[in-house]
């Protein structure tokens, strides 16, 4: 009996304490900043090109293939560029940029604070970015992650499916910023 209820005990204990949202065991990305593995089947690619005058471009994640050269294009975070063909359906893609800011600049738009990774965050609809994707929803993704820089995931969807929506989820959660 007593066996019994210390078993249940644990059983319970690891229900509490494991994630709501599949780890990502995909491609892992390190820089002097950053470090995230992309959820499992997915692709990272970096610009091959980038301007200091913009937004940087820190990666492209998608759940399809990216292109080779993914290019940094003068519209900062215009994410159809690092895709062959568009979004196909189920397919998601991330434009990932570090803005530097200043004062005013650097305020998170107005939403409910939420965790994304080891920073605070808030997730809101856009009306920009995914043009000639396909996409059918879109939402961005801010992150104080010093008080003179904002980074923003764009996330450009075509139709997703829970299992995407779950693996990007998880991927929020995984991801760790090393800049104090």
């Amino acid at each position: 009996m007593r066996t019994a209820a210390l078993l249940a005990g644990f059983v319970l204990l690891a229900a509490c304490t494991s994630p709501s949202h599949p780890l990502p065991g995909g491609p892992k990305f390190e820089s002097g900043e950053v470090r995230f593995a992309a959820p499992t089947g997915w692709e990272v690619r970096q610009p091959t090109t980038g301007s200091p005058d913009l937004d940087q471009v820190v990666a492209y994640l998608a759940n399809q293939p990216l292109r080779e050269d993914c290019p940094e294009v003068r519209t900062a975070i215009s994410c159809g560029t690092a895709l062959t063909d568009g979004l196909r359906a189920g397919g998601m893609l991330v434009a990932w940029a570090g803005r530097p800011c200043v004062a005013q600049a650097c305020a998170l738009p107005t939403a409910t604070l939420i965790a994304i990774g080891n920073r605070q965050g808030v997730r809101t609809p856009t009306d920009v970015g995914c043009e000639g994707t396909g996409f059918t929803e879109r939402a961005a993704y801010y992150v104080t992650v010093t008080p003179q820089r904002v980074d923003i995931l764009l996330v450009c969807a075509r139709d997703p499916s829970d299992a995407t929506r779950s693996a990007f989820l998880g991927f929020l959660d995984a991801i760790r910023w090393r800049i104090p």
